[in-house]
């Protein structure tokens, strides 16, 4: 064995063994990843997933029901008013297309609704069906601005 090819061996033997132990970071989650993952929180009812899958100053905003909230406290307070009048509510992602940092979804929600009605008539345990899209902004595996769109009337017909 020549002293060049001992060299190459040692080398090929050397890089194959720091490639084996070298601990590789994980690969960073996909902005689409995150948005299902936020969605997930709610289907789960899970503050503590909400504040580590939203933004510090992450906006979330429901058009229909005129709310915007600002950091995970007022998401969750928002979520939970929810969990009180539908607290078996899907959120279930149709279609969802990400270019970059900005995720589009299609979805679909139900549930079984106690509250008042679009007229503020009560009423007790209605299916709820609707359908409605949703425009996410991810930033540095955040959450930075997630708004949704939706008739709310139609959930009511």
């Amino acid at each position: 064995m020549t002293k060049g090819s001992y060299v190459a061996g040692a080398f090929t033997a050397l890089t194959l063994l720091a490639c084996a132990v070298e601990k590789k970071p994980p690969a960073a989650e996909t902005g689409k990843a995150i948005v299902e993952a936020y969605i997930g929180a709610w289907n789960a009812h899970d503050s503590a997933a909400i504040d580590s899958l939203l933004a510090s100053e992450g906006i979330h905003e429901d058009i229909a029901q005129n709310f915007r909230g600002k950091g995970s406290a007022e998401v969750v307070k928002f979520m939970r008013q929810h969990v009180a009048s539908q607290p078996d509510f899907k959120w279930q992602v149709t279609t969802s297309i990400e270019d970059g940092r900005y995720v589009a979804l299609e979805w679909t929600w139900t549930s079984t609704y106690t509250g008042p009605d679009m007229a503020g008539k009560p009423v007790k345990n209605r299916r709820l069906s609707g359908r409605g899209a949703s425009f996410a902004e991810v930033e540095k595996g955040k959450v930075k601005r997630f708004t949704d769109y939706f008739d709310m009337g139609s959930f009511f017909r």
